[in-house]
């Protein structure tokens, strides 16, 4: 066994901060309410454009978020991985301002996740439920 799964096993196991349980309170409600909108706009005359707008509502975010890490050519870059002509501090702030900025966007993945979710459901709505009852002659 090596000494990564022993370690793992000591109990040495990270609570979840307040932070993260607000993130995923948040992240539930906030996909139950993204979810019921979506459904209570089929109900009305204009439920072909529902669909439409919440894909570019939520493609939106995802380039919103990805343009706003800078397509995460920061994340993962070490010292040595910089030009060797830059000061350390130049190293840090750039080693540190990739990492602020995905704990800043964080917020923007729970809006993403909750889009993603309705998506799902209406995939398997559309496609999955319909399939299966195909399978089974209903």
């Amino acid at each position: 066994m090596s000494d990564k799964l022993t370690d793992k096993s000591e109990g040495t196991k990270k609570r979840p901060s307040r932070a993260d349980i607000a993130m995923l309170i948040s992240l539930v409600v906030l996909s139950v309410i993204v979810f019921c909108i979506y459904r209570l706009l089929l109900n009305y005359y204009y439920f072909e454009f529902a669909l439409i707008a919440y894909m570019v509502i939520g493609a939106g975010f995802v380039f919103a978020y990805i343009i706003y890490n800078r397509g995460f050519s920061r994340r993962g870059v070490t010292r040595d991985m910089l030009p060797a002509e830059w000061s350390e501090e130049k190293k840090d702030s750039f080693i540190e301002s990739g990492a602020r900025r995905l704990k800043r966007s964080r917020w923007m993945l729970v809006i993403i996740l909750a889009f993603l979710f309705t998506f799902m459901m209406e995939i398997i709505e559309l496609w999955f439920v319909p399939t299966v009852k195909g399978w089974f002659g209903l």
